[in-house]
């Protein structure tokens, strides 16, 4: 039986020997012959606290480092532009190159991208804002594991709900901090105050238009409608020109585009690329398929994946460094926030 001096004795030999062993190496043992003394439990235990240790820091230089959340949403300036279809086939192509993505479905009271993912959800985001049901309640998994947050008719309703149920509302959604990587907004088409609302909540967004020149005199009123909510626009502006039939068709679209806004409102806008007119595309959405799963050596799926892979590689020092606030600035917890400010 070891008394209390002897247990004194061992706990003071226990802190000398941790205190003198390097840190960098977890099987440090010291020279000193006292150390045979100590208990074979002692040493497990110090090993174990180093070990324990040598995690927290590697936790905590990985979080450091690690590439904060994109918020994009995308929109069209009139409807039929194949909006819903690009996000629902753009958020496989992310998932399939390692990100985690959560779809985000803002098209107040028609919501559909779970119909094209061949999805009947329960539950929607009105279920969230009213207290029925928590957010993890009413998140379901689509294809090659994107998160899909069904919108229904429960956004309208952030333009309603008393404090209380927006503080609820936002408390559900901050849960997300770190689980994506990607927020895909899918808005409704043309400009009113809810579409608005979420434009200005993203980090980035996406214009898709039709090389038909209704389609980009609607495209021209949507960006001219972000850029009067602000005297300047923080968000990055991408355009994606839809169902062309020729790579020259495609960069005509946005020469043009590019030209009137630089022009009249001194914005610039990128060229993310196009997406060619394909037979499959229709074919997919009657089969409640996503293309891109569906048809995956199609023109369409082809167009997909190098969207995807040019939007990850665009601004990468800029969403994997700068400073804390400036990370936290394009975070879901960010995000969901400045929605919550703008509905209010």
């Amino acid at each position: 039986m070891i008394n209390r001096d002897q247990i004194s004795n061992l706990r003071k030999l226990f802190v000398e020997n941790y205190q003198s062993a390097p840190q960098k190496d977890p099987e440090f043992k010291p020279a000193d012959d006292s150390s045979r003394s100590v208990p074979g439990q002692i040493r497990g235990l110090h090993q174990k606290i180093a070990s324990a240790q040598n995690e927290q820091k590697a936790r905590a230089s990985a979080a450091s480092v690690s590439a904060p959340v994109r918020s994009i949403a995308v929109t069209s300036g009139k409807g039929g532009a194949g909006k819903t279809n690009f996000v629902a086939n753009l958020a496989i192509a992310f998932s399939r190159l390692g990100k985690k993505v959560l779809v985000l479905d803002a098209d107040l009271g028609l919501a559909n991208i779970d119909v094209i993912y061949g999805l009947r959800p329960k539950y929607n985001l009105f279920h969230v804002i009213t207290g029925q049901k928590r957010l993890s309640e009413i998140i379901i998994e689509g294809p090659c594991g994107v998160k899909l947050a069904p919108g229904g008719s429960g956004i309208v309703e952030l333009a309603n709900i008393n404090e209380s149920e927006r503080n609820h509302f936002l408390a559900e959604m901050s849960e997300l901090e770190g689980q994506v990587d990607v927020i895909l907004v899918d808005t409704s088409a043309g400009i009113n105050k809810n579409v608005l609302c979420f434009l200005k909540a993203c980090s980035e967004i996406i214009f898709v238009t039709l090389p038909e020149p209704p389609a980009i005199a609607d495209a021209y009123g949507i960006i001219k409608a972000v850029a009067a909510q602000d005297a300047g626009i923080a968000q990055k502006l991408y355009l994606v020109v839809n169902r062309v039939t020729s790579v020259v068709e495609a960069k005509d679209v946005y020469d043009r585009l590019a030209l009137v806004t630089r022009r009249f409102l001194n914005i610039a806008i990128e060229d993310m690329g196009y997406i060619f007119e394909d037979r499959v595309v229709a074919s997919a959405v009657k089969a409640q398929s996503p293309y891109i799963l569906a048809s995956p050596v199609s023109s369409a799926s082809g167009c997909i994946e190098t969207i995807a892979r040019k939007m990850l590689n665009i601004g990468g020092e800029k969403y994997g460094a700068g400073s804390a606030s400036d990370r936290l600035k394009n975070g879901v917890r960010s995000f969901f926030h400045r929605i919550g400010e703008l509905f209010n």
